[in-house]
């Protein structure tokens, strides 16, 4: 015969049947400047020009983010990859230039020093781009030092998003209080662009909520909750056969 796993009354009668669900919620707003770009947003912020084969080691080593809330740019030089043009915004546009010289890439990007994180909780970083048929690769990857050293940054493993896309989300773990978020544009094509009208960064928190189930010989639904006496009689559990 079949179990009945629930009772008229909504309890559990099976062990290990859940009677809560987790539902993940993304609240709160960790970076600044990133909902709404204007024309001023980024134009008096620092950029670098990084030379160096690992770049972006080589731009968070040597122009490191040490205000918070504030947007840093970054663009290659030259020496490793080819040179492009820095990030630059517009009203609700932020543009990030890539061209490619013979099968290697260039990279611009910008970066930005978060406060407040919960180490240990996960984020969600979602990217909105207006969408065009502009083909490239944008990569996201944080930074942080750990044992409050200042002088050694860690860099987290780099998660992408192929364009074209309409919408980008990654998710990452806060290794401290300041993590500093990184993202890049790349692209295989001769000369191409990347255009975001937004970024956004909220905090995930798990919130639980009773489980209800259908009863349909009763023509009821009960909320599920737990039966904490063991002895099941025969009419609600397993019946002889």
């Amino acid at each position: 015969m079949q179990l009945q796993q629930i009772n008229d009354e909504g309890q559990a009668l099976e062990s290990g049947l859940e009677v809560f669900v987790s539902i993940p919620i993304y609240s709160g707003e960790y970076l600044a400047y990133g909902s709404s770009f204007l024309l001023q947003t980024i134009a008096d912020t620092s950029d670098y020009a990084s030379p160096a084969a690992d770049y972006a080691m080589g731009v968070i080593g040597n122009a490191p983010a040490t205000t918070t809330g504030v947007w840093y740019r970054y663009h290659t030089e030259g020496t490793s990859y080819p040179s492009v043009t820095a990030p630059s915004t517009s009203t609700n546009m932020l543009t990030m230039l890539g061209v490619n010289d013979d099968s290697i890439p260039s990279h611009s990007g910008m970066y930005q020093k978060l406060s407040g994180l919960l180490v240990g909780w996960e984020y969600e970083v979602t990217i909105n781009f207006h969408y065009t048929t502009n083909v490239g690769t944008v990569s996201f990857s944080t930074f942080y030092y750990p044992n409050q050293n200042l002088t050694d940054p860690f860099q987290t493993e780099v998660v992408t998003q192929e364009l074209p896309s309409s919408q980008a989300r990654f998710t990452f773990i806060a290794k401290s209080t300041n993590d500093i978020v990184f993202f890049d544009y790349s692209t295989t094509e001769e000369s191409s662009s990347c255009f975001i009208s937004s970024i956004e960064i909220k905090e995930q928190n798990d919130y639980l909520i009773s489980v209800v189930a259908d009863i349909p010989r009763a023509g009821l639904s009960k909320v599920l909750r737990r039966k904490y006496n063991e002895t099941i009689p025969l009419d609600e559990g397993e019946t002889k056969e």
